[in-house]
């Protein structure tokens, strides 16, 4: 699903990838999880790891990102 505003999505993942603070991570990602269509979502867990948050921002870049088609 390719979404009108998934560059600036992607932004925000990237900039969550980033931050150091776990805290500051995890209101970045609830913030990127509100902002996406509900369909899309993630249910995040109330206890969450740097590694968690990584995974969860890696699948909801898949799910934003325009399809990549092979030229071969």
């Amino acid at each position: 699903m390719m979404l009108k505003n998934s560059k600036q999505l992607i932004n925000l993942i990237n900039i969550c990838r980033e931050e150091k603070d776990i805290g500051r991570r995890w209101q970045l990602l609830k913030y990127i999880n509100y902002l996406v269509p509900a369909e899309l979502r993630v249910s995040i867990p109330s206890i969450i790891s740097h590694d968690c948050i990584d995974q969860i921002l890696s699948a909801m870049e898949e799910k934003i990102s325009p399809p990549i088609y092979e030229l071969a």
